[in-house]
This record gives C-alpha cells, structure tokens and sequence, in this order.
C-alpha cells in the first residue's frame, strides 16, 4: 500500500484591516498647517458666533431678532459684563463718558458713559442672526433661480436673467433703504423686515454665482448620463447637479455673511431711524464719528468689530471651498 502523503495546508490569509479615521483633532492640526488664513478665519467666524451664545430663558414664541432667532429665547450672552444701556458714574455723580479702557472697562466707555465691551457684545447677537436670516433667504432663492435659470437656459435663462439684471442695477444700499422705508408689514422698524430686505437685496448676485457654476457642470458626462438613463429633469437637478455645486454655494454662503453684517453696520451708520431701538455696531459709529480725534477708543472698537467680522468670513469661505472642492485637491 503507498505511503499517503500529506497534504499541506496553507495558513489563512490576513484579516484585512480598516484603516482607522484620524482624530479630529489631528484633521484640525491639518488644515490648520495647510490653510492658516483660513483657520484665522474660522476663528474670528466662531469667535463672533460665540459672543451672541447665552442661556435659554424658557419662553418660545415667533421667530423674533436678536434674542429669538429661533423661536426660543436667549438670555443676555455669556460674555457681556454689563448691561448695553447700564450707565456709570464718577464719584462726583457724573457721567463716566469716554473713558480709556481699564480693567472695569476693557473697551472703555462712550459718550453716554455706557461699557463699550457690553454694547459690542450684544450687537454682535444682532448683526450675526441678522445675516444668518438674510443669507439663507438669498441662498435658498437664488440657489433655485440659478438651478434652473442656468440648467434649462434657452428664453427661460435669457428672461430671468434680464429681471435679475433690472434688480441688480439699482445701488443695493439704497434699494434697501427703500425697502425698509415702504414696509407695509409692521408698523415701525423690524429686524426681521430688514433680514428680508438684506436677503431680497442678495439673490441676484447668489443667483448669478449659481448659475455660471451650472452652466458647466450641466455639461459634465455624469449629467449626459442621467439623461440617457432617463431620470427627469428635476432628479437631474437634485441628484447631480446639486450636490456638485455645494462647495460653491457654502462660499457664496460665508462671504455673504461677511457682506450682510456690513450692510447691516452700513444702514445703521446711514439711517439709523430705519433701525429698531437697540444696539448696533453701525450705529455707534455714527454716535462717535465725531469724537475720533477726543476719543479714538469709541470708534475703533466698533469698527474692528466690523472689519475683523467680515475679513473672518471671507477667509474661512476661501479656504471651505479649498477644501470641500475635489478639483482643487488634485
């Protein structure tokens, strides 16, 4: 009888391993090392977004601003020492006006002896949820009129761009301070109105933005291909059109913000009747623009808040879209 032979058995093969997600922190340690203006950005961007935090109050009711964004209210913000219109007074039982910052005041006070820290700090909550509510407006309407504007193009493109045309030819500032100033809605000044006026005032330049991103992407194979398959045009827009032009809608969306908060100050230093009471950052400039030369600390404060709002939101769009776009990964 033959010898049997073994037979060799060969050793399994290798489990093979998912490689593990970095740590988020180690993806923030990155774009930090390869975007640092735009982390400088996002930081100045999270910076304004967490002055405007504080307790919830417990009261719901309508979207009102500042203090209800949302439908909740907040309380007075974490970070404000005292109140916007708390005045203080010397020992000699006279208004503290236009004191050099120190450690009671850090930003010093103003010509009514009010704390310039406090008063930025509520007028942050005002300018952010104004141009939050003004920029979703612009970007959800303009998104879908650049959409279909641009994907359908022929006499509908060509009609709806000449309508944009006529909005856009009008000054934004003064359009709308006219819109603001024919507000049948309310019976005065209302932030919400203003959001909308900011928004109304945005769409065309969203909308254009949108549409020359559609025009070529509406040509891609990708599209060509969902058509042959048959999806319909409004799948087409959604599922292929859409979320390839995200990268550029994010940006059209944070530059905005930056450009809404502007406007806001800019109404505010202009009209300020067309405001409702309350603190804004372009009203104090209009208070103190003539203590400049007295005293410099009340209009600087104000405007920094401004520029250092606006540079942070168009440095941190810049560098989302850096990152969000695949093709400037390559």
């Amino acid at each position: 009888m033959a010898q049997e032979q073994a037979i060799p058995i060969s050793s399994p093969a290798p489990a093979m391993e998912i490689p593990k997600r970095p740590a988020w922190w180690k993806g923030a340690l990155k774009f930090c090392r390869k975007k640092p203006l735009g982390a400088v950005g996002l930081g100045l961007a999270g910076l304004l977004l967490l002055l405007t935090l504080g307790t919830p109050t417990g009261e719901v009711g309508s979207p009102s601003l500042p203090d209800r964004p949302l439908g909740f209210e907040l309380g007075e913000s974490w970070f404000q020492r005292y109140g916007s219109e708390e005045v203080f007074y010397n020992q000699e039982n006279r208004v503290r006006a236009y004191e050099d910052p120190s450690g009671n005041h850090w930003f010093g006070t103003d010509n009514a002896g009010r704390d310039i820290w406090a008063r930025l700090v509520n007028g942050a909550r005002r300018s952010m949820f104004v141009a939050l509510w003004a920029l979703a407006i612009a970007t959800f309407v303009g998104t879908t009129i650049g959409v279909v504007s641009g994907y359908f193009g022929k006499w509908l493109d060509t009609s709806v761009q000449r309508v944009m045309d006529a909005l856009q030819s009008f000054p934004p500032l003064i359009l709308l301070i006219l819109i603001v100033s024919v507000n049948p809605l309310t019976d005065g000044p209302n932030l919400l109105v203003i959001a909308f006026a900011l928004g109304l005032v945005g769409i065309p330049s969203v909308q254009r933005i949108v549409r020359g991103v559609v025009l070529s992407t509406r040509e891609q194979q990708y599209v060509e291909a969902a058509r042959v398959i048959g999806a319909s045009d409004l799948r087409t827009m959604r599922y292929y059109i859409l979320p390839n032009i995200m990268a550029s809608i994010i940006v059209v969306f944070s530059t905005g913000l930056g450009v809404a908060i502007l406007a806001e100050s800019a109404l505010g230093f202009i009209a300020p009747d067309k405001l409702p009471t309350g603190t804004s950052w372009g009203v104090m400039l209009g208070d103190e623009q003539n203590a400049i030369g007295t005293a410099p600390h009340a209009v600087f404060f104000p405007a920094a808040a401004i520029a250092f709002s606006v540079l942070g939101f168009n440095l941190a769009g810049d560098a989302l879209r850096d990152v969000l776009d695949p093709r400037l990964r390559l």
